[in-house]
């Protein structure tokens, strides 16, 4: 599959009648990592699939968070290809994987250009260039995916990942 750029992809899209493309984990936008992501915690770097559940992270949102659950999952989705150095990162040697929706926070040129904000959320897809930031097409991914008690930004393969709360488990209005 060629890569293609953000408009290309909405283009596609609207020929098959989608908005956007589908998501992996409908309801839920925590944060998803391929295994081997470094990962910023209170004891220093770690391998994503090394997190447990209770460990603390290091967030730009709150200094430390604790990490409520963490599931694994094998799964055929769609993938971005970060270069190192790409969005202004400093961490990491090489260039980080990701599912296409992962959130992630900018707070480069690109944020002011594309959002007219100094920083933006953003999932992956929204910043493919064709050259720095790649779509890898469909790719067979191990996921560690962290969930939190509140939204959150995580620093992991030298990024700034955003997660937003755990979906309720029970969403009926109380009696």
């Amino acid at each position: 599959m060629k890569p293609f750029g953000n408009a290309a992809l909405r283009a596609q899209l609207a020929m098959r009648g989608q908005a956007q493309p589908r998501r992996l984990f409908q309801g839920s936008q925590n944060i998803s990592l391929l295994r081997g992501t470094a990962v910023l915690t209170r004891e220093g770097e770690r391998a994503a699939e090394d997190i447990t559940a209770g460990d603390s992270l290091i967030t730009r949102t709150q200094g430390m968070a604790r990490v409520e659950a963490v599931r694994s999952r094998r799964a055929m989705l769609q993938a971005v290809y970060i270069a190192a150095g790409s969005l202004g990162d400093t961490g990491g040697e090489g260039g980080l994987t990701v599912p296409w929706d992962q959130r992630i926070l900018v707070r480069d040129w690109r944020a002011k250009a594309m959002f007219g904000q100094p920083q933006a959320v953003v999932p992956a897809y929204e910043l493919v260039d064709g050259e720095f930031i790649r779509d890898l097409g469909l790719q067979m991914m191990d996921l560690t995916v962290l969930e939190f008690s509140r939204p959150h930004v995580i620093y992991a393969g030298g990024l700034e990942l955003a997660a937003a709360a755990a979906p309720q488990e029970d969403l009926r209005p109380a009696a």
